[in-house]
């Protein structure tokens, strides 16, 4: 019996029925995105009660920052401590549970899982760095005066609003950052009270032993490979280049007793000067250059920008009455010196790619000389072939290994003995 539509439907209806029924998911859904995701900060220990995160202006650039303070022991920076953008890491932050909720772990464990694998780790920061901004004014021109204590804060406070309740709230502020003030700030006796001025010379010398601090035991090895080493390597300044003769018919014909095309060359030219030795670096010149690449750190991440013209003035022309000053020539005399080789060895670098470049295309002539010879050839057997009979081809396809060839016929008899 021929089948049906309707037994087609009915069979389809069937497996419906017969097939078991999804189970329902008991599974929560994912939160959407958090737009102001939460961050893990590494905080210090032991401190008050009443430390918390604040935003103040950063000194560089002006631009509202969070940092760590505590009254007790001061202030703290936050420093980012992540993987590289091309690794695909996260953190799961879970609360800590009681031992109370062991039991009921699984079902009511609650965790924030964070997009990025990031670290602010609070790190301690100078508070005189705060008040640069302040102490100094803007332009050079603007002659500094002396100034109260309190004349200097209301103009911290008026650069940085958020410095007021933290004045009024911890009365152990003020004096930490007098004594900072202090110990850059020249000062004059004024009855009863003591006026201050920002003296460029302390400022500068607190900044170098800074530096020297940091390059006690030498700069982390992220540093020594991307501002020392390349700046003090000696660049190459020659090449010897031994040329080679591709002459097939001299390489047949040579004699070994015969001194080679090379050997001519050394042998003429007995006088010839001797390249110059390679530029050493002097022993004083790698401390001098780490000094200043933290000197060079230090302002530019901590220092408004209008400081940097005075103090490099100042660090650029040391005199007796600045001991703590080093003097940088040494290092200046030699980094000039490997600045004239880098630019000598790129100009023979130039000229070498010029004659390099030269060479490769008379090569790349010869080379298409053969090819064209080659080509020429080919044409030529093809229209030789083509111009042949058809008896001639159907002879080239026999085969005569049993046959004698033709002129075996015409050779001369053997002598009689």
């Amino acid at each position: 019996m021929a089948r049906t539509r309707s037994t087609k439907a009915s069979t389809k209806k069937e497996k419906k029925e017969s097939s078991p029924e999804p189970v329902a998911s008991h599974a929560k859904p994912l939160p959407a995105s958090d737009a102001n995701p939460r961050k893990l900060f590494v905080l210090p220990k032991d401190t008050s009660v009443s430390a918390r995160i604040v935003t103040l202006n950063n000194p560089a650039n002006g631009v509202p920052s969070r940092y760590f303070f505590c009254p007790q022991k001061g202030f703290y920076e936050f420093t980012r401590i992540g993987a590289p953008a091309r690794d695909c890491r996260s953190w799961l932050i879970m609360t800590e549970r009681g031992s109370n909720d062991e039991k009921d772990e699984k079902d009511t464990a609650e965790g924030y899982i964070t997009k990025s694998a990031s670290i602010f780790v609070a790190t301690p920061i100078d508070a005189l760095f705060f008040l640069l901004p302040a102490l100094s004014p803007l332009s050079q021109k603007q002659k500094a005066h002396f100034l109260s204590l309190e004349d200097h804060f209301d103009a911290l406070c008026a650069s940085s609003p958020q410095w007021t309740p933290l004045l009024s709230q911890h009365a152990s502020l003020k004096p930490l950052l007098e004594r900072r003030i202090a110990a850059i700030c020249d000062t004059v006796p004024a009855g009863d009270e003591t006026m201050y001025r920002l003296s460029h010379a302390k400022l500068l010398s607190l900044l170098l032993a800074k530096a020297t601090r940091m390059t006690a035991h030498g700069l982390p090895p992220s540093l020594e490979e991307r501002y020392i080493k390349p700046a003090l390597e000696v660049p190459i300044m020659s090449i010897r280049r031994e040329e080679t003769n591709t002459n097939p018919q001299s390489t047949c014909t040579a004699d070994p007793s015969q001194p080679s095309a090379t050997q001519e060359t050394q042998a003429s030219t007995p006088d010839a000067p001797l390249p110059p030795p390679p530029l050493e670096t002097p022993p004083s010149v790698p401390p001098l250059l780490r000094l200043r690449t933290a000197l060079t750190y230090l302002t530019s991440t901590y220092f408004p920008p209008h400081l940097h013209a005075p103090l490099q003035t100042l660090l650029a022309t040391p005199s007796p009455s600045h001991p703590f000053i080093p003097d940088f020539t040494p290092l200046t005399t030699h980094l000039s010196a490997l600045s004239a080789l880098r630019a000598s060895a790129a100009a023979l670098r130039s000229i070498s790619d010029n004659i390099t470049r030269k060479r490769e295309y008379a090569e790349d002539e010869e080379a298409l000389a053969e090819r064209e010879e080659k080509r020429r050839k080919k044409e030529d057997e093809e229209r030789k072939k083509k111009a042949e009979s058809r008896g001639i081809k159907q002879l080239k396809k026999a085969d005569t290994s049993g046959m004698k060839k033709l002129s075996s016929f015409f050779t001369k008899a053997p002598k009689k003995a």
